[in-house]
């Protein structure tokens, strides 16, 4: 496999033999985790409104750290990302970021307090969903951020499967909205589910008419559904996870909520927590989040439609 490392900004690399020895410094396996990495915090500086991400400001370095570090990353994987940002600043001959010494201390303390159980982040149930929902600008970027809190509330999504969806997974039908989720954490065998989300009276809150506004105003007709708009209203490549994070936040702040309080996983448990304080029955719950064992599956796969769509109903208070 051939790897391409940016020619360097100095003058002492200048020939292609030069430029062969200088890849092969590093494993090949060692270059694809870090252009994997430096890719996903380019996007996440991106979505931070950062000026640029080459090179970096040390404080955005900071926030990257800090999300890894919430939602659950380890201090090995935080350690190589870290890297990667180290390496491709090295490479193109700016300042290490990660030399800093406010990076340096971040990256401590994170190693010293991973190990300890995370802080429980809070549920974004009906009441704080309708308040970031009504928050939001009637730009492009609010258009997106309104499909993506409501799809994500209404399907339980997790991060990774929410900025996975690709026009092709959806499916509109009689007012019913049914998603293919190819892949998750919970489907390591790939084996797909299929969330269901119904039309609801309340047009301001419905997420099938929210998401379809999305496509529409961003003439998206094929590949990624949730993406990235720059300030200039153009819309580039695929959201990554930590996306979802950062946009709750902003919608949570926008609304005047305790930002600290909301992350990506939020939309997943608040739906599970508004679903089953309406009394919804649990298996309807668990079909729509694939809370469930393959065993236990088979006992109500029949009625998991009818199921889905009605804890969507009581998630948002229509029942």
């Amino acid at each position: 496999m051939t790897h391409l490392i940016p020619a360097p900004k100095s003058t002492a690399i200048r020939t292609t033999t030069a430029r062969k020895y200088a890849r092969k410094s590093k494993a090949d396996r060692t270059l694809d985790i870090y252009a994997a990495a430096w890719s996903e915090f380019r996007h996440f500086a991106e979505d931070l409104r950062r000026e640029t991400a080459l090179p970096a400001q040390p404080a955005t370095v900071i926030d990257y750290l800090t999300d890894l570090a919430e939602h659950g990353a380890k201090t090995s994987t935080i350690q190589v990302k870290l890297a990667a940002i180290a390496w491709r600043h090295r490479i193109e001959n700016h300042p290490d970021p990660t030399t800093f010494e406010d990076v340096k201390a971040v990256m401590a303390g994170i190693r010293r307090t991973l190990g300890t159980a995370p802080q429980k982040k809070a549920p974004a149930t009906l009441k704080p969903v309708r308040a970031m929902i009504g928050a939001l600008p009637g730009s492009l970027i609010g258009h997106r951020n309104r499909a993506l809190l409501l799809i994500g509330y209404a399907g339980a999504f997790r991060r990774s499967e929410l900025v996975a969806l690709d026009v092709a997974d959806l499916r509109f039908s009689d007012g019913v909205l049914r998603i293919v989720v190819r892949r998750s954490k919970a489907d390591q065998e790939a084996r797909g589910q299929i969330k269901i989300v119904p039309e609801l009276k309340d047009k301001a809150l419905c997420p099938v008419r929210t998401l379809r506004a999305w496509l529409d105003e961003a003439g998206i007709r094929s590949g990624a559904i949730f993406r990235r708009v720059d300030r200039h209203g153009h819309v580039h490549g695929r959201l990554t996870a930590q996306s979802v994070a950062l946009i709750v936040k902003e919608a949570a702040r926008r609304a005047g909520l305790d930002a600290r309080q909301f992350a990506g996983h939020s939309l997943r448990s608040g739906f599970i927590t508004e679903a089953s304080g309406a009394d919804e029955e649990s298996r309807h719950i668990m079909a729509q989040t694939g809370h469930a064992s393959e065993a236990t599956m088979r006992g109500y796969i029949q009625d998991a439609g009818r199921g889905a769509a009605s804890a969507v109903r009581a998630a948002f208070g229509e029942r």
